[in-house]
């Protein structure tokens, strides 16, 4: 784009704001000047015809006119915002001492409110990282507490309000017969998340497992960057499959972003798997968005990798309810059509396939946004991130009650200036403008040190919160959504604090300010604008005090808690031993046994050993 084009464009931006009323204005002018002039030729001899036509012609198209007038209008109001930043820049860097004080100030109140949204962001709004992810719909289902799959839960199961339940899983009968009758979704897909234990390069590990069905890859969108993803062959036959995708954390990792991993077989829950594919770093799983699954396998392998010793296998077995369903919205098919449809299908299957006593109920089917996967860190994180975001609100409160106090104190050594400009034939609302240009160019230098501060502190939360046996892999994305966040709120920052200080100076008195010494208008502004910001930051800091306070006294109860053992020298350890070599009985033996000889070392060198908590 040419220089020319581009001043052209930014005076149309600008003319959308002012255009009408340009018009008129441009209007009347034009009209008058039509009228003098045609005045003029009727008084040279001119019939009144000729007059008009003489004067129509000598200023031309009216619509060209007003393009002029108003691109020489957008012009000088560019040049004298321009003019308004460099004058603010000029002013500030004269005042280094209260420039640094401001700018830090917003720079840590501007970077909390960036960095607790960011997460809240991560939290609560982002969605997974695959193709029309706002198409997805997640399958789930209400019912009463006599409910027919009450005693065959394996997975979420949360109350609702007037006694009934909700959950999103389903036997994986249910899963196939649904998936062979569906004409409501596109394709519908199954997945089921378990930790499970991994020995790679010799060394055994926990990892979180996803066990997907064929169809997966493709209905997701989701094209591995390494290999290929699980596939309907895989999926054809219990233990057939013995494939793995692992998620690009895992790579990294263990293999060093590797091409050679490819082929490359790991043990998981003691079953040989060969790796076929590496997922994208952007991808975490179908579940959620946070937490990634490590390894994905086929879900007919359930059999193997999770065996459940004594009883029919979860794949065989129509009464247990574990795996989740998802699928993509149907062009031309709506919500309710859909959900009426597999809800009818649903019940038509577990009639079929499952005993139901006369007192219990059927599930009624739920069509849901499966955007954000179970999303069940709305549950958790709801509330702490509106309490959270409702501090650092209150912060920045109290950083632009504090910053607009300051400007109204400096203010007061500025008034003979503002006198002399006025004096000199500048505008009320000319000096209005440039005081707010100003407290905007102070929001904007304390906006960039605080977006930089966010920026380097959006992972200090989630490192804050991991524990010591499971690694964090909730990484806080930065992207365009909050920097316009840190934007929006830099600007009205800006014009928060420094309203006050430009309404005290365009109100100014130009006489009395041209007459009066710095020292009597301190005193004449200690009574005004000034008071009331005082109260405001009194009140507002006994609220953050008080709110800091309680927090801090609900962490002290919280770590003298009487927890009934001694909690110095704690050795947490988690035992997840194979179902099938260790079945249950054999396995809590085999932890005693385990316990028993762990104590028995340990009791001839010290004499305070204690104590372990098995979890």
């Amino acid at each position: 784009m040419r220089e020319g084009d581009a001043v052209s464009l930014l005076r149309r931006i600008a003319n959308l704001f002012h255009r009408p009323r340009l018009d008129r204005e441009v209007d009347d002018e034009l009209q008058s000047h039509i009228e003098m002039r045609m005045e003029d030729n009727i008084a040279a001899g001119m019939s009144p015809e000729e007059a008009r036509h003489d004067a129509l012609l000598r200023f031309g198209s009216r619509a060209a006119t007003k393009e002029r007038v108003v691109g020489a209008d957008a012009a000088l109001r560019i040049e004298t915002l321009w003019s308004d930043i460099h004058y603010s820049l000029r002013i500030l860097r004269k005042n280094p001492g209260f420039t640094a004080v401001a700018a830090i100030s917003l720079a840590l109140a501007i970077g909390a409110n960036a960095t607790i949204f960011s997460l809240a962001k991560q939290l609560l709004y982002e969605r997974l990282g695959v193709p029309r992810a706002a198409d997805l719909r997640l399958l789930a289902w209400t019912g009463t507490e006599e409910h027919v799959a009450v005693h065959s839960i394996w997975g979420d199961y949360d109350p609702l309000p007037g006694g009934r339940v909700t959950s999103s899983v389903f036997s994986y009968t249910a899963f196939q017969q649904l998936r062979a009758a569906n004409h409501s979704l596109e394709d519908l897909f199954a997945f089921n998340r378990e930790g499970m234990n991994a020995t790679i390069h010799g060394t055994a590990q926990r990892v979180r497992g996803e066990m997907v069905s064929g169809n997966y890859y493709t209905a997701l969108g989701v094209q591995p960057i390494l290999g290929r993803g699980i596939t309907l062959a895989d999926d054809e036959k219990p233990g057939q499959g013995t494939v793995a995708v692992i998620s690009y954390g895992l790579w990294q990792r263990e293999f060093n972003r590797s091409p050679a991993v490819l082929g490359q077989v790991i043990r998981v829950n003691d079953t040989a798997l060969t790796i076929v594919g590496v997922n994208p770093k952007e991808f975490t799983s179908a579940k959620d968005v946070q937490t990634p699954a490590d390894v994905f396998i086929p879900l007919t392998m359930q059999p193997l990798v999770s065996p459940q010793p004594g009883r029919t296998p979860p794949l065989f077995d129509p009464n247990l309810w574990w795996v989740n369903i998802m699928g993509r919205a149907k062009p031309g098919v709506s919500e309710a059509q859909a959900q009426a449809a597999l809800n009818t299908r649903l019940n038509a299957i577990v009639r079929a396939t499952m005993p139901v006593r006369p007192h219990e109920d059927l599930p009624q089917l739920q069509l849901r946004d499966g955007s954000r996967g179970l999303f069940e860190q709305r549950r958790i994180f709801a509330r702490p991130m509106a309490v959270l975001m409702t501090m650092v609100g209150f912060v920045l409160l109290l950083a632009c009650a504090n910053i607009a106090n300051l400007m109204l104190a400096r203010g007061t050594q500025r008034r003979r200036e503002m006198s002399v400009r006025l004096a000199l034939g500048a505008g009320r609302t000319r000096i209005l403008r440039q005081m707010l240009v100003e407290s905007t160019t102070l929001a904007a230098l304390g906006g960039i040190g605080g977006l930089a501060a966010a920026y380097l502190g959006r992972n200090a939360i989630p490192k804050m919160i991991e524990n010591s046996w499971e690694h964090a892999d909730l990484h806080v994305h930065f992207d365009w959504l909050v920097f316009g966040f840190t934007t929006s709120v830099t600007l009205l920052t800006g014009l928060l604090f420094g309203l006050a200080p430009a309404l005290s100076a365009a109100r100014l008195d130009l006489n009395r300010g041209l007459k009066e010494t710095t020292q009597t208008s301190t005193r004449r502004t200690r009574g005004m604008g000034g008071a009331a910001l005082v109260g405001f930051q009194i009140a507002l800091s006994t609220l953050l005090v008080v709110a800091a306070g309680l927090f801090l006294r609900t962490l002290t109860d919280l770590s003298s808690v009487n927890v009934g053992f001694r909690t110095g020298h704690l050795l947490l350890i988690e035992i997840n031993p194979q179902r099938t070599q260790y079945p249950p009985g054999k396995d809590v033996a085999q932890e005693d046994r385990s316990s028993l000889r762990r104590n028995a070392g340990r009791r001839g060198r010290d004499s305070d050993p204690g104590g372990l908590h098995r979890r």
